[in-house]
């Protein structure tokens, strides 16, 4: 367990913290119940959080006893405090995006046709931010704590922008590439943490799911070249007929779009995005498909 910590007393001394400022705001609940059964708490280990002691004497009660404490025990403490903080990053980060979410010119002439704006303007404020974010929790937390945070601030952010970005909005060609650069650039933050390629989940990539909808998105129409287009080898007009087609086996479909690089979306989200570009929509509009 020690380990696991990186030998760092951090997450006692952040419990001791949260205790101390749970009592200042005068709350009824204990906030050291942090397991169901704390009875193993004695006197000297409760006077230690309650008068929110200097690193010193906390050093001193972890030498009296807390690391012969179980392995599990030591386990809560750590997911209970990482759990806590990960809420609060991720409300506070998504409370951020909330200009992007608005963002409506996705299928207007022009959108992402300026080489020299990668990044939609909306994004401006928070990639700074969220860059410091990743910095400080790299160097406050042991790895295993701050991989965990940046997993689940990864995982908050991928299905925000699959639910309410690009499923919530209408897009042409060059707003699905504008999509694709503000996921990579997302993307890029996240990975610029110590052992970036250490963070991905069991699906692979980070926001993994979000990438995937900016390739659907920015997939050219019948081949025409766009900046920063699409790395489908088929144009949407070769395959997303077929997809639409109810006729079409939705295993068969599956296994056409895996090797067009799409794996983790389900055929329905994946329907639902070819809808979303206009421009196939005026090409192709069979009643059938929509």
């Amino acid at each position: 367990a020690a380990r696991d910590w990186n030998d760092s007393t951090i997450y006692v001394d952040m419990w001791a913290a949260v205790c101390c400022h749970a009592r200042a705001l005068g709350g009824d609940a204990d906030p050291r119940d942090w397991r169901d059964e704390c009875d193993d708490w004695g006197e000297k280990d409760r006077k230690v959080l309650d008068d929110c002691v200097t690193l010193e004497t906390n050093e001193e009660w972890l030498d009296g006893g807390i690391w012969e404490r179980t392995i599990k025990t030591l386990g809560e403490l750590k997911q209970r405090i990482l759990e806590l903080m990960s809420r609060a990053i991720n409300k506070d980060t998504v409370g951020q995006l909330r200009a992007y979410r608005k963002k409506a010119n996705w299928a207007s002439e022009g959108v992402g046709a300026d080489a020299d704006v990668e990044v939609s303007i909306e994004l401006s404020g928070l990639l700074p931010e969220l860059s410091q974010l990743v910095s400080v929790l790299s160097e406050l937390l042991p790895f295993s704590g701050s991989a965990y945070l940046l997993r689940s601030l990864a995982a908050e952010l991928d299905m925000f922008l699959v639910d309410r970005v690009a499923s919530a909005h209408q897009f042409n060609s060059s707003g699905g590439w504008q999509f694709a650069m503000d996921v990579s650039a997302i993307s890029r933050v996240l990975h610029a943490s110590a052992g970036g390629s250490a963070l991905q989940g069991p699906s692979g990539q980070l926001l993994a799911k979000a990438m995937e909808c900016a390739r659907i998105l920015s997939c050219s129409l019948d081949g025409e070249e766009l900046p920063g287009n699409s790395d489908m080898t088929l144009s949407l007009s070769e395959w997303a007929p077929a997809i639409l087609d109810a006729a079409t086996d939705d295993k068969e479909a599956m296994l056409v779009l895996g090797k067009l690089g799409v794996k983790h979306l389900s055929i329905e989200q994946i329907r639902q995005l070819v809808k979303r570009r206009v421009d196939f929509a005026a090409t192709f509009s069979s009643p059938e498909m929509f």
